[in-house]
Order: C-alpha cells, then sequence, then structure tokens
C-alpha cells in the first residue's frame, strides 16, 4: 500500500480517539475550559446518558465573536503561547485539542458574550461558512454537543448503555465539584435535577458537600491535614486509621487543582498509613498537593490525567513525611467510641492476615514476656507522680487480664496492654534500626543462602547500604551467596527473612527507604513478640509506667499492626446510658 497523507477530516477523527474516549470525557474537557475562565457558576445537562447531549453553561470570561471559529480549530489555544509556557501551565486545559476533537465526534454549538457586549454569538456545526450569529444571552459561554459519536457508528457501538455512560458522567461531575468547592455546581439529567452544590467557602461547609458527594460515612470518618514540607503543601480529607475497610474507596489525587491518576501518590499515602492500618485494610482520601507549576510536567498525557514530577522522590519523602508526622502527633487518636462498638478481634491469626511471619519463624529469645516485665519496672520506678491527669489518665484496674481502666478528666480509658506495649517496643526498636550503622554480629560459620540469580544481583547492588545495618555478604555462585555477619537487633533467622523479603521487592522499589521499609516489617514482628500478653498480671505502678510512656510514643494510638491501642467512655455518654445528669 502506498504511503498517503491523511485527509483532514480523517486526522480529527483519529485525534479526537485519543480525547474523547466516552461522554464522560467530553463532560471534562467542557467543564475544564469553563473553570479555566474563571466561571463561578457552572451548569451541565445531560440526555440519555452523554450520549444524546451534553451542554455546559457558565458565567465566565466568554469568547469574542471573532474567536468562535477559531475555538474549533485544532491545536487553538488562549493559555499558552510559546514553548516556555509548557514549562509553568497553571490551567486545567492547554492543548487546545477539546473543541476540535468534540466537534469532530458530533454536533456542537457554542453561544458567549462578553463583558462589555450586550449581545452574544452563536455557532454550529457542521456550518461551511463558521460564521457566528448575533442570539441572546448572558455573560459567560454554553457549548452543548448532541449525538456523540453520530458520525463514527464504529465508535459509538462501543459505548455502554445509557445507565453506564450517565454513571461516568456523575463520577466526572463529582470529582471535578470536589477539586474546586468554591465553584457553584448543577447536574440535570433528561430535564431532572440531580445536583445542585454551593460553594464551600470553609473546611465546614466542605465537610457538608463531600458527604453529599462521596457519602457521610466518610467524611464522618475523615480529618483534615495541612502541612508543608520540602517545598509541598498537603492539605485534604484523609480517614483515620481506625476506620480503614478493606472496600475499595474513593483515593482522590488533586495536583495544583488538577485531577490526577499517579502511582507514585498513591505509594506515599499507603506508605504513610503502613504503621496505623490494620490487615488488609486500605485508606481513603482526597488530597490536594500545591506544587511549583515547573516542579510538575503535565503535557505526558492526551487527557491529562497523568503526571511526572521533576523531582519525584522528593515529593515522595515529604508526603510520607507529613501524614506520619500527623498519626504520630496522634491527630487521629481515638475519641471518644460508643460502647458497644466492634473493634478488630485481638487474635494472632487475624494481627497476621497481612502475610507477615508467625510465632514459628521468629525467634523467642531476644525480647521475652520476662524482659518485658522488667523494661516496665525500671519505668515504673522513673515516673514522677503528678496530680492533673494526663491524657490517658491514672490506672485504677486491670480487668480480664487484658486490659487496663483508667480514669482521666474526660472520661473511662480503656487501654488493650499488649497492644499498647507492642507499640512502644516497635519505636523503641525502630530507633535503633535508623540510627545507623548497625551493630554487627560476626557469625564463626557463614550462612549459606540459595535464591534466584535476580534476587542475588539486587542483594549485592545494594551491598554497601546493607554493610550499614550490619551485614556481610559474599557471592558464592550465581545462585548463592554467604552471610557473614548480620545486625545485632536481629537473630540469624530475622535476618535471613528480611533479605529474603528484600530480594522479592518491585524492581523500581529497590532504595534505602524501602530497605529500612522491610525491616520494619520484620522489627514490628519482633516487638510483637515482645510485648506483654493478655494474661500476665501488671501492678499499678507498671500500668501507668506504660501509659506515660505510650502517651510520648510516635503513633501510640495504634499497635504494629493497625489495632487501636486505646479507646475512651466519655462521662457524658456513660450519663446518658445511666440516664443521669450531672
Amino acid at each position: 500500500m502506498s504511503i498517503r497523507v491523511l485527509a483532514p477530516e480523517l486526522v480529527l477523527q483519529i485525534a479526537a480517539g485519543e480525547v474523547i474516549e466516552r461522554p464522560a470525557s467530553a463532560l471534562k474537557e467542557l467543564m475544564e475550559n469553563s473553570l479555566d475562565a474563571g466561571a463561578r457558576v457552572i451548569s451541565v445537562d445531560l440526555e440519555r446518558g452523554g450520549i444524546g447531549m451534553i451542554r455546559v453553561c457558565d458565567d465566565g470570561s466568554g469568547i469574542p465573536p471573532q474567536e468562535l471559529a477559531l475555538a474549533l480549530h485544532p491545536h487553538a489555544s488562549s493559555k499558552i503561547r510559546s514553548a516556555e509556557d509548557l514549562t509553568s501551565i497553571q490551567t486545567l486545559g492547554f492543548r487546545g485539542e477539546a473543541l476540535a476533537s468534540i466537534a469532530a465526534v458530533s454536533q456542537i454549538r457554542i453561544a458567549s458574550r462578553v463583558r462589555g457586549e450586550e449581545m452574544g454569538y452563536e455557532l454550529t456545526t457542521p456550518n461551511k461558512t463558521l460564521e457566528p450569529l448575533p442570539r441572546m444571552h448572558p455573560l459567560g459561554t454554553t457549548v452543548e454537543a448532541r449525538e456523540v459519536f453520530f458520525e463514527i457508528p464504529a465508535r459509538r457501538r462501543f459505548l455502554r448503555s445509557e445507565r453506564t455512560e450517565f454513571q461516568h458522567c456523575l463520577d466526572c461531575f463529582r470529582r471535578l465539584a470536589i477539586a474546586h468547592p468554591d465553584i457553584r455546581f448543577r447536574l440535570h439529567q433528561d430535564g431532572k435535577p440531580v445536583l445542585d452544590l454551593d460553594p464551600a467557602p470553609d473546611l465546614e461547609s466542605e465537610s457538608q458537600r463531600l458527604a453529599l458527594l462521596l457519602g457521610s460515612e466518610f467524611i464522618d470518618s475523615a480529618i483534615h491535614l495541612s502541612g508543608e514540607h520540602l517545598g509541598i503543601h498537603l492539605s485534604g480529607w484523609f480517614i483515620e486509621p481506625r476506620h480503614a475497610s478493606s472496600v475499595a474507596a474513593p483515593e482522590l489525587w488533586l495536583v495544583n487543582g488538577r485531577i490526577v491518576q499517579d502511582r507514585l501518590l498513591r505509594h506515599a499515602v499507603r506508605q504513610a498509613y503502613a504503621d496505623v492500618l490494620y490487615g488488609q485494610n486500605r485508606p481513603r482520601y482526597v488530597a490536594c498537593l500545591a506544587i511549583l507549576p515547573a516542579a510538575v510536567d503535565v503535557n505526558v498525557h492526551p487527557q491529562k490525567l497523568e503526571i511526572k514530577f521533576r523531582d519525584a522522590p522528593s515529593v515522595h519523602q515529604g508526603i510520607v513525611r507529613l501524614l506520619r508526622s500527623a498519626w504520630q502527633k496522634g491527630a487521629s487518636g481515638p475519641s471518644a467510641i460508643p460502647m458497644g462498638a466492634v473493634l478488630p478481634p485481638d487474635t494472632e491469626a487475624e494481627a497476621r492476615s497481612d502475610g507477615r511471619s508467625g510465632p514459628g519463624t521468629v525467634r523467642d529469645g531476644r525480647l521475652d514476656a520476662g524482659t518485658s516485665l522488667a523494661y516496665l519496672r525500671d519505668l515504673a520506678t522513673n515516673v514522677p507522680l503528678v496530680d492533673e491527669p494526663e491524657r490517658l489518665g491514672f490506672a485504677v484496674a486491670e480487668v480480664g487480664n487484658a486490659y487496663i481502666v483508667s480514669q482521666s478528666s474526660q472520661g473511662l480509658v480503656v487501654v488493650d496492654f499488649h497492644a499498647a506495649h507492642e507499640r512502644v517496643l516497635y519505636e523503641d526498636l525502630k530507633q535503633a534500626l535508623q540510627s545507623r550503622p548497625l551493630a554487627a554480629q560476626t557469625l564463626l560459620i557463614p550462612i549459606p543462602l540459595s535464591l534466584g540469580v535476580q534476587e542475588i544481583d539486587v542483594l549485592l547492588s545494594l551491598r554497601d547500604t546493607l554493610r550499614e545495618l550490619g551485614y556481610d555478604l559474599d557471592a558464592t555462585g550465581p545462585r548463592s551467596i554467604q552471610l557473614r555477619s548480620h545486625p545485632v537487633l536481629l537473630d540469624a533467622s530475622l535476618a535471613v527473612l528480611a533479605l529474603e523479603k528484600l530480594a522479592q521487592e518491585p524492581q523500581d522499589a529497590k532504595s534505602v527507604d524501602s530497605l529500612i521499609r522491610v525491616f520494619q516489617e520484620v522489627v514490628a514482628d519482633l516487638g510483637c513478640q515482645g510485648a506483654i500478653h493478655a494474661g500476665r498480671r501488671l501492678t499499678v505502678a507498671e500500668m501507668n509506667a506504660l501509659l506515660r510512656t505510650l502517651e510520648k510514643t510516635p503513633s501510640g494510638d495504634f499497635c504494629n499492626h493497625g489495632r487501636p491501642t486505646w479507646i475512651r467512655l466519655e462521662y457524658a455518654e456513660l450519663d446518658r446510658r445511666f440516664r443521669r445528669g450531672r
């Protein structure tokens, strides 16, 4: 077949396939254009789930009549002028393809009036002259696209049912409404109102708006966080760890107001939650990241859903540290939990539902229960007595051979002392692990290890970093190495387990942070082994020592596996249940 230059109409339809995948794609582009125009009110009307018609009306700056036809021209844009502008994009749209692509696959009508003009102008396609006609129109722009893919029957056959396409449009509408809480959004489907969202100028009204869009369950179990680190500003609504579940839930990222899908950002959040989530539970959040436009490249995807960061490691590190600091400061500490609330069961089997090794694979000697009790007795002798109850109050009793009951100024506090001590030991061990170089235990007889060729190469490539952590490795063949020393912190079996876990990490995750994370997983099991187990009797001094230590421990509200270490029953709740007043 000979090479030919494609017809302009065919080129437009091919390009449209990259931008307009379904009616929701066209809706997203039109709404983003309205936002870029400075609209304060955006109204959306759909017919037959967007297949029949999509209409977006806004009160933005409008389009001058002499530019209406140009707006439908491929790669015509008012948002960039030169290649340098691509390095600092501050608008949602910029590529100049959206309107041309929509016009290539549907019948389009644009009506607009700019400020200072008494009359608006309207342009429809198909129209050979592309001459706008005067029409009465309020300030702003209306874009209407009818019969999406009417000229491309092959593409239209791939559309789903009207109900499914409407759900995709509704999801797009919700996401943009979440991303821009200061804008009023209205949605109608087949002439019937679906959503009417007033602007949310403060956190209280924003939370009410999110409750409408994502459900009250999410907002009731989320907290708002905000902070800055390494030149980035992170804010948003994050699920409290104790409310996380394994059910798929919203994980929405906004970067400079743009909705994105980025694995780096999702990984950072999950790593920040790693120490405080129970089992296979997943975080839920609506996160907003503000960063210098020059530090992010948004021109990497036709639909602008993916981005690239100039300094991805710094962004990842900043998000992890900001979120971890929130949990460590007790931002999500257990507040009053109504009596009768069901908490995760404290069983060893469920505590290891995430795949961590059980007691049989962890040496029992380094931190046994006897050492743990002696550790608490030493603490008890150094804790000063104070008159004013602290956050966790003063211990008054041990009940069920598993719980400490203490009295605080706000109510009764019930502490799972095994989970509490587990977190205390874990943080102590983790601190020792991060204070490199670690002391090494030299082995009289090296331990031979047989692994895959790729796994051996990974470990040898990290030899210098491993040496800082107390490891000394020698290659003895393409599929074998010898372990000559290991960290004193771990016994030989745990040291080997950590190496095997590290060798199985994804190739793009091989870093010092990844290495430390693998070690922390092993140390978490070590802390669980050494913690006080239910059934041990504690003195009042030992119980108070544990409470005071837990108050000062980072992430002390949760054990290593994400279960709560304490709950509080407020006096108001007790009064309500006993039907009495104060």
